[in-house]
């Protein structure tokens, strides 16, 4: 009996342990990319205000930056394909029988 007990209370210490550790891993990181977009985000608001004060020709392109993310990769393309499929064959099931429906009221 104290031996499951004093295994179960390692078991719970190393889980803390590990989520709280994960948590502070996760958590600097996501603060210094936050951090990063602010700088840049600000260095952009300074690059738009000087080229107002020249008269230079303003694009929204030009202090924008966009990261196109991605999230493919060989499962959810199969899955898109079993979706697709499915869909198809969904929407020629319901002409078929939309088609037999409309036989039936027709007579």
């Amino acid at each position: 009996m104290k031996k499951n007990k004093f295994l179960k209370s390692i078991i719970i210490i190393i889980m803390i342990i590990y989520i709280s550790s994960y948590y502070v891993s996760n958590s600097g990181y996501y603060e210094y990319n936050m951090q990063k977009k602010t700088i840049l985000t600000n260095e952009k608001i300074k690059e738009f205000e000087h080229d107002v004060k020249n008269n230079e020709d303003i694009d929204i392109k030009n202090y924008l930056d966009y990261e196109e993310y991605d999230y493919s990769n060989r499962m959810s393309n199969i899955m898109y394909d079993i979706s697709n499929n499915r869909t198809k064959i969904t929407r020629k099931v319901m002409k078929y029988l939309i088609k037999k429906l409309s036989y039936l009221v027709e007579d």
